[in-house]
């Protein structure tokens, strides 16, 4: 009786209403000086809620009533800016750290190039193919779920792999495992519970939405500081906790537990904020509810934290942060073994994947006067993947046919100054330095009859151990005049392992013939290093025979066009065509393997850097930021993706779909004291998932599925098609708000095929289905 009494309490006390600050620091994009003297208004309207920065470029606007607002400002010599609209809580003060970019100079005339907004990166010198995104946005997007890999679904250009449940990122006909992850400034690894081995996805991101700032997400034609990356880069920055009152937040949902604190150490000047989520998949899974899948059990838990701490003389800023989760994932047989259908694999194997990453680091940022700053990280990191499958005979008796394990250790640094040399002229450089220990190991036995584990062909083995290290510099500089900005500069990458490296040149010049257009064009070399386990295939006799692979390389050319209106919409353009180059391919002539192929993993086999491909396309897109209680985004992309083997073959990439499509829209209803119900949906529409056909004569005389290499990934499945929904209550209280929230994936229970497989028994194909059907995700969430 106590917990539904407590939370009859709870609800009483959000009846009433209190009214809270928001908050924030202005502060210049390029140099990070505070702004003193910045015009500050609530939801563009002069009426009184509004205010100057004071000398640290601290605003504050009080007694501000719950709902959702924006800030407008203005500063001479910066353009105008809007923040992205934000829902203000009454038990909860709102932060905002804004950065206001500079304007064109002429003299003492600023000439205003263009009015920034909630669409625009936040790293000023990603000319092209980047878009920011909130906390706030992570948690609206229907069934985004706080994620950030699940969020970057509905922009263009990017696609969802093979499985519903996991987050393998395709971007622009790109394989998952060319996506960089880069936290404070220093590339991570793969931050994913129940992560892939040798990529970049798995099934729900470490990060909490509760941490995170606003941060960017690029897909194409990288300014120079990123590296080691081909398709997309993440640059995730976390915010200060409260530096003024401690606040908390429980949430309590289908998901798992939540909870989360912040507050001041030393008023004014220090902050904490600490987020810890503990799944209940696996009770659910117990009870016998499965959201991930069929005979798929899960859990997962994470702790993350950032402590701030500003200088007394307000020049530095130094911060402490963390990011650490655990998870296990089990894919389980059949439990009664009559009923075990023996023309299906996995009606006979137990297979269980843990996967555990952290990461931990100090940043301090120095001002070292009033148009530059110096920005030095340290880092430890780990990543712990492990794959045990077993196969069951009729009788339960166990064979171990498959045992994986990737181990990657590392201590990280980086150096960044960034200098604004006059008001027209920035430089930017820095270095990224790794360096890494590492353990690899595959041992895997084939057998010609899944149904007959006594059946074994030669065992294959993949195993490596040592240190190693990387070395990124780059340099870059930015000219603006007027209406034009011109970006250029190198990207050095370079593998301690086999001493390979790469210097790639970038450059891109954007015009803005008037204040709400522009028109980029950028272009680059991208290089990045194939996942570390592709250089320890040991050959007979142990001998590593990949250890000299080249890193694969790309290049990017980007043409886009913006266009935005008054009633903050954006419509974009953007052409691109990408060639790559030294990927790991098969120099068999028996066989079409190409490394990025693949979401994962690595090869079996020698390997030769001689691979090619070729990625071209558009990507359209028509969005509305969230204003007059709605928003809306709707893209479409057609693409092809090509790949070419050494002796001149040229074959479809598995992810080349061809089209894809996605509309995202919300509309809000407001009631009195501040409550608010939201409702969104998401329709995600794409061609099918590509296959090879079987011999089918072959297959069946050799007991296993024999691709036809002259139609290599020529097969497609029907089009890939899902609808998301939500519906979010809000309440308002004088010491306790909170929300009921209900995320739902693939509403219509649509099963979207993602390959196909044969069945010894029938003697035909079919179709096999990865993803989830109908699943709810219910939450409920109080802040106080």
């Amino acid at each position: 009786m106590k917990t539904p009494l407590l939370l009859f309490l709870i609800f009483l006390a959000s009846m009433a209403n209190a009214q809270q600050s928001i908050r924030g620091i202005i502060s210049d994009a390029v140099t990070q000086e505070p702004l003193s003297g910045a015009t500050v208004i609530l939801d563009g309207k002069m009426d009184g809620n509004g205010g100057l920065t004071d000398e640290n470029g601290l605003f504050e606007l009080k007694d501000i009533p719950p709902g959702r607002h924006f800030i407008r400002i203005t500063f001479l010599g910066y353009e105008p800016t809007e923040t992205e609209s934000f829902l203000h809580q009454s038990s909860k003060e709102t932060y905002l750290q804004i950065e206001l970019s500079p304007g064109s100079i002429q003299g003492s005339e600023v000439v205003v190039t263009a009015n920034k907004n909630a669409f625009e990166p936040l790293n000023e010198l990603s000319a092209v193919s980047t878009r920011s995104f909130t906390s706030e946005e992570t948690e609206r997007i229907p069934a985004g779920i706080n994620d950030p890999g699940r969020v970057v679904l509905s922009y263009p250009g990017v696609t969802i792999g093979a499985d519903d449940n996991e987050n393998q990122i395709v971007v622009r006909g790109n394989s998952p495992v060319g996506i960089l992850w880069r936290l404070e400034g220093i590339d991570i690894p793969n931050p994913n519970h129940f992560a892939v081995i040798g990529s970049s996805g798995g099934g729900i991101t470490v990060f909490s939405a509760q941490l995170l700032a606003k941060s960017d997400f690029n897909t194409g034609g990288f300014a120079a500081e990123y590296g080691n990356a081909l398709s997309g880069a993440f640059d995730i920055h976390f915010r200060p906790g409260n530096f003024y009152k401690r606040e908390h937040r429980v949430k309590i949902g289908l998901l798992g537990l939540d909870f989360a604190t912040e507050g001041p150490i030393k008023n004014e000047r220090s902050s904490y904020l600490i987020n810890y989520r503990y799944s209940t998949l696996g009770l659910l899974s117990a009870m016998g509810f499965n959201f991930v899948g069929e005979r798929v059990t899960n859990e997962f838990q994470d702790l993350s934290f950032n402590l701030t701490f500003n200088s007394k003389n307000q020049k530095s800023v130094t911060t402490f942060f963390g990011l650490g989760g655990l998870s296990e994932e089990n894919y389980q047989p059949v439990e009664n073994p009559e009923e075990r259908d023996l023309g299906i694999a996995n009606h006979s194997e137990d297979r269980v994947r843990p996967a555990n990453m952290a990461a931990i680091g100090l940043t301090n940022t120095y001002r070292i006067n009033r148009r530059g700053y110096l920005k030095t990280v340290v880092a430890l990191m780990g990543s712990d993947i492990k794959v045990m499958n077993d196969t069951l005979s009729l009788s339960n008796e166990r064979y171990r046919y498959e045992t994986q394990q990737y181990i990657d250790k590392r201590v990280a640094t980086s150096f960044t100054l960034n200098q604004k040399l006059t008001e027209s002229f920035l430089f930017k450089s820095g270095l990224i330095l790794n360096y890494i220990s590492f353990d690899f190991l595959k041992e895997k036995t084939a057998r010609n009859n899944i149904s007959d584990i006594n059946e074994l062909q030669t065992e294959v083995a993949v195993s490596g151990a040592g240190q190693t290290s990387t070395f990124q510099h780059y340099s870059q500089f930015s000219f603006l005049k007027n209406r034009w900005r011109i970006n250029g500069g190198y990207h050095l990458l370079r593998l301690g392992l086999n001493g390979k490296g790469s210097l790639e040149p970038r450059a891109s010049i954007q015009f803005t013939p008037v204040a709400n257009q522009k028109l980029s064009l950028s272009y680059g070399i991208h290089s990045q290093i194939p996942p570390m386990m592709n250089y320890f295939y040991q050959a007979e006799g142990g001998e590593l025979v990949n250890n000299d692979l080249d890193l694969m390389k790309a290049r990017h050319v980007v043409l886009a066009y913006h266009l935005y209106t008054k009633n903050r919409m954006r419509f974009s353009l953007e052409a691109y065509h990408q060639r790559l180059r030294n990927i790991p391919t098969s120099p068999d002539e028996d066989s079409n393997y190409w490394m990025l192929n693949s979401g994962g993993n690595y090869p079996e086999f020698a390997v030769i850097s001689e691979g090619k491909g070729e990625n071209k396309g558009v990507d359209l897109a028509l969005e509305k930021t969230f204003s007059n209680s709605y928003y809306f985004l709707l893209n479409a992309s057609v693409f092809d993706a090509k790949y070419t083997m050494p002796d001149g073959r040229t074959f479809n990439s598995r992810f080349n779909s061809r089209y894809s499509s996605t509309l995202t829209l919300g509309k809000e209803f407001y009631f009195k004291k501040g409550r608010i119900l939201q409702i969104g949906g998401r329709y995600l529409y794409k061609g099918g998932f590509r296959y090879t056909p079987p011999i089918i004569s072959e297959t069946i005389e050799k007991g296993y599925y024999v691709n036809d290499l002259e139609r290599t990934y020529s097969g497609q499945v029907p089009p890939y098609q899902r609808m998301d929904g939500r519906i979010s209550y809000s309440y308002n209280g004088s010491k306790v708000s909170g929300k009921i929230n209900l995320d739902i994936q693939n509403v219509l229970n649509r099963q979207n095929p993602s390959s196909i497989g044969f069945n010894f028994n029938t003697q035909q194909t079919y179709l096999l289905y990865r993803g989830a059907g109908f699943t709810p995700v219910l939450s409920f969430q109080w802040d106080f």
